[in-house]
């Protein structure tokens, strides 16, 4: 454990103190109300920015935390320890490590505390970032695995109130909510500035593990799970995988992951890997300066004329077009 935050965190709070004695909450907030006509707490948000965008607090050991909602983003992050909560309905146990998103409105509860655990929570005010922006801040958000979950695994209108990551082994997130931590306990000069800035890190650095956690996120079936692994793979190797390496990777004649493929997707496995370097090629067009040959080659076409084809075809327009827009 960081020195720094072990020196913060671990000293038991006055009210801590006492809600170890009576095992019951002591109010925290100003705007901290129960709603008598659903009885579970609310949160006003007026109450808690009025001097950061930006809020780091350690949620107090020793007593259960009721029912409550509030309307702003919440990330829950479990420093180490774990915690107990049922959030939506929905029993959790937050692990080490773990950090759970909590969209405006979500609904949870927490169990008591040990005193090893230490839960800090990162509230933001904005209402400019939800979880599925989240999802979207990645430019793969319109890749073939996210596709195949918002169209054929999750049902429609499926709208997502809470998520869980697992940051354990991604040590350049971890290092960023240290600095946050660090950052906003020191309270230096210019303090609420570049706790803005690791923000917009952070969510970059969410957006990306949390496409790289699909399959384990989205746990279902055992076709679908299967699935989720054949895109991933076809998103990390379109320019040289080919249906049977694929196959004896994963132990399945091609013939059946062929038609498997393409009842699950509706497409074949060539067309999939079509489109992911069309994807590709989209991204390339837009964010650099590489001839549209160039940028056609690199991502796996050999052909200029199909590519432009097929880049017509998909987008709509040509990449030259699509170029002078940008």
């Amino acid at each position: 454990m960081n020195p720094f935050v072990q020196k913060i965190f671990l000293p038991y709070t006055p009210e801590e103190l006492e809600q170890r004695k009576t095992g019951q909450w002591i109010k925290e907030f100003e705007g901290e109300n129960l709603d008598e006509q659903d009885q579970q707490f609310k949160l006003d948000d007026h109450h808690l920015f009025q001097e950061n965008n930006i809020l780091i607090r350690q949620h107090r050991r020793f007593a259960h935390y009721p029912l409550h909602s509030h309307h702003f983003l919440e990330f829950n992050y479990m420093y180490c320890g774990t915690s107990e909560q049922i959030v939506n309905g929905l029993p959790i146990t937050l692990k080490e490590g773990q950090l759970l998103l909590l969209d405006t409105n979500s609904r949870h509860e927490l169990m008591p505390l040990g005193e090893k655990d230490i839960l800090l929570n990162f509230l933001f005010k904005t209402n400019d970032i939800n979880i599925n922006l989240l999802k979207k801040i990645d430019n793969r958000s319109g890749g073939l695995t996210y596709n195949f979950l918002m169209n054929a695994i999750l049902e429609p209108g499926y709208n997502e109130t809470h998520l869980l990551l697992h940051l354990a082994k991604e040590p350049e997130i971890q290092v960023t909510l240290d600095q946050m931590i660090l950052e906003y306990f020191s309270k230096k000069h210019l303090g609420n500035e570049i706790m803005n800035a690791f923000s917009q890190v952070l969510f970059l650095q969410l957006s990306r593990v949390y496409h790289s956690q699909l399959a384990k996120i989205y746990k279902k079936d055992g076709q679908s799970n299967l699935m989720i692994k054949i895109l991933q793979r076809i998103e990390s190797d379109y320019r040289t995988l080919n249906l049977k390496t694929l196959a004896d990777e994963l132990g399945y004649n091609p013939n059946y992951l062929s038609n498997l493929i393409k009842q699950q997707t509706g497409k074949s496995f060539k067309q999939l890997i079509t489109n992911q370097r069309l994807h590709e090629a989209h991204d390339l067009i837009l964010s650099t300066r590489f001839s549209i040959e160039e940028i056609a080659t690199s991502v796996g076409f050999s052909n200029k004329t199909h590519f432009y084809k097929k880049y017509r075809e998909y987008f709509g327009d040509t990449p030259i077009a699509v170029r002078k827009r940008r």
